[in-house]
């Protein structure tokens, strides 16, 4: 096919990129797209499942692209709360504001209720399909992933966790595993996010305890497939031990063999920028663009937000 040609074909909008919903993401790694795989990995506790679930609010809540959550973890109505919670902030564990901080809420009409019944309206509205009904069985993965976009015209598949796929399975099966989902991708033009966890390798290191992309499960296997990987990394995770002469405010205490440790939380970045409720979500393998991370609030530890940077245009590259 001659260049000229090609240049004047008419551009197919369904295999344009889905745009993340996080502005500096985008930027940095040009979308998600379609016939592509990305991996989002992260230890446990770290926030991987609520990272994937504020993608499926941004993507399919907010942009209203059809995208199917399959989850082979969590119940249908787990990730649908968690959902709920992606959207307003808070999960219903999470204590509401003091009746007189209520009453001043109510006078400037803010209400809890107005909220959750908004979020739970645009779910219902939102063209998202949760699955919850299925085995670690990849051919009946596949099996949905078709009948979903012959159906639904699903543009986007969301795969929580690509890890028990894995178990039991020698890794010539795993990377049949991994190749069959990214030719199934590209078959039917959809973009496959996956959620892995990470090897514990970092968590006895000394030091920082950044991923690094060789911290990936079944790196060979799923890294080879993923056009982009990256990791969910929160430094208010960690704590370190203080001593006598810096002690003079911890955060908890631990006692071993009768002598008491006093311990901190690591509530900073390197840069000494405030780590609470914040995390990094670090792009270490990138196809189409500049490997970095990006910054983003981790709001009452369910919700990822965009920081709005003053006068950043540009997320960190490394």
């Amino acid at each position: 096919m001659k260049l000229n040609h090609l240049i004047t074909l008419t551009p197919n909008k369904e295999c344009e990129p889905v745009t993340t919903g996080f502005q500096h993401l985008d930027h940095l790694i040009g979308g998600l797209r379609t016939g592509q795989i990305c991996t989002v990995a992260a230890r446990p506790g770290m926030g991987k499942t609520a990272f994937a679930v504020s993608l499926l609010r941004n993507i399919g809540v907010v942009q209203k692209v059809p995208t199917a959550y399959l989850s082979l973890d969590l119940t249908e109505l787990e990730i649908v709360r968690r959902l709920k919670a992606s959207i307003t902030g808070r999960l219903e564990s999470v204590p509401k504001p003091s009746a007189e901080m209520m009453d001043v809420m109510n006078m400037i009409g803010f209400h809890y209720r107005d909220i959750d019944q908004a979020a739970i309206q645009s779910i219902k509205e939102a063209p998202v399909w949760i699955e919850d009904d299925l085995e670690a069985d990849i051919d009946e993965i596949v099996r949905r992933m078709g009948q979903l976009r012959q159906e639904n015209q699903v543009r986007l598949v969301i795969i929580d966790s690509i890890s028990l796929l894995m178990l039991g399975r020698n890794p010539i099966e795993q990377t049949q595993v991994i190749k069959k989902l990214y030719e199934t991708a590209g078959r039917l033009e959809q973009a496959v996010i996956l959620t892995s966890p990470e090897n514990s390798s970092q968590e006895v290191s000394e030091g920082c305890k950044c991923p690094r992309l060789s911290d990936l499960c079944n790196w060979e296997q799923i890294g080879s497939f993923s056009s982009v990987v990256m990791f969910v990394y929160r430094p208010e995770y960690y704590y370190f031990e203080i001593f006598e002469d810096d002690c003079d405010s911890y955060d908890f205490e631990l006692s071993e063999n009768g002598i008491t440790h006093l311990y901190r939380i690591c509530d900073t970045f390197e840069d000494g920028t405030t780590a609470i409720e914040m995390a990094d979500i670090m792009v270490e393998k990138n196809d189409y663009g500049d490997i970095g991370f990006v910054r983003m609030h981790f709001e009452n530890h369910v919700s990822f937000r965009e920081i709005s940077y003053e006068d950043m245009k540009k997320p960190h590259l490394l």
